[in-house]
């Protein structure tokens, strides 16, 4: 039950978030934000925050935006089992073109 889930998840992200929601960064692609499924997938939904910064750890880049996986890296960090966890700092926010602002 568990690998059908997964699946099942891992193809609502890759299915919806490449036509519906929210692109919030000037991406060259067709990613999108959509909360409810950022919500499910424990992240992955915020796609467009994950195409625009790729290498980073942390999708979740509001506050609002519940990321559950960064929040267990961020946990695994901080007792020294996580290093070198990549996460977008303010100045790659900044250089990045914002299109729309949710």
């Amino acid at each position: 039950m568990r690998v059908v889930c997964l699946y099942h998840m891992s193809w609502l992200v890759n299915a919806v978030c490449h036509g519906l929601g929210h692109q919030t960064w000037a991406t060259t692609d067709l990613s999108r934000n959509i909360w409810w499924i950022g919500i499910l997938s424990f992240g992955e939904g915020w796609h467009n925050n994950h195409h625009a910064f790729q290498y980073s750890a942390k999708f979740g880049l509001e506050w609002w935006q519940i990321d559950m996986t960064w929040y267990v890296i961020r946990l695994l960090e901080t007792i020294g089992v996580a290093t070198d966890v990549k996460r977008p700092y303010q100045i790659d926010i900044q250089r990045r073109i914002v299109c729309y602002k949710t």
